[in-house]
């Protein structure tokens, strides 16, 4: 089964973000999958195809992570798009937040030690809002300029998930394997 670790949002925080996708949907003519509102979280760490036996083990992990961690503030105050405008393939609304890199960092050294791959660590938090299909349409700086205000949102995050991911073809679902919430003070 394909899964990954995220931060999960709240339907308050989706339904902003929905928003700010939908604006951007209506500025542009950008050929693209755009996320759905139920979909949007944070990505921590993508793994790919796992053995479903595996789950036991990652709960253990994410208990360890959160036994050590206070929630925090992670603020999604900006709007872009991967690698660049000019060549975007993903839009997205993120932020930084050192907790967020800790976080990251906590869950990497942990996968390490069961034996998934070095990935690289994201340092920006971000909810994908879509993956563009082919260029960039060129009113898209201009869209993600204008929008930038309404992306001064915050989530607190004080849990992690772990997602299963089922492709299908109007879209992926998702379905949590277990939800672990930080403990620390």
């Amino acid at each position: 089964m394909r899964a990954f670790f995220c931060i999960p949002l709240g339907p308050e925080i989706a339904a902003a973000i929905g928003r700010i996708a939908a604006s951007l949907r209506r500025a542009t003519a950008v050929h693209a999958r755009w996320v759905r509102t139920e979909n949007y979280h944070v990505t921590l760490r993508f793994l790919g195809e796992i053995d479903p036996l595996l789950t036991v083990d990652l709960e253990q992990a994410a208990r360890r992570i959160c036994a050590k961690r206070a929630p925090f503030g992670l603020p999604l105050d900006r709007i872009g798009a991967f690698p660049s405008i000019e060549r975007a393939r993903v839009l997205w609304v993120g932020g930084d937040a050192p907790e967020f890199l800790g976080l990251t960092s906590s869950l990497h050294r942990e996968l390490d030690r069961l034996g998934f791959p070095a990935e690289r660590k994201s340092d920006l938090a971000h909810v994908t809002l879509a993956r563009i299909k082919d260029r960039p349409d060129r009113r898209l700086a201009e869209a993600l300029f204008e929008n930038r205000a309404d992306a001064g949102l915050a989530v607190v995050a004080d849990r992690i998930a772990l997602m299963q991911s089922e492709l299908t073809p109007s879209g992926a679902v998702y379905t949590p394997l277990f939800v672990t919430r930080f403990k620390g003070r």
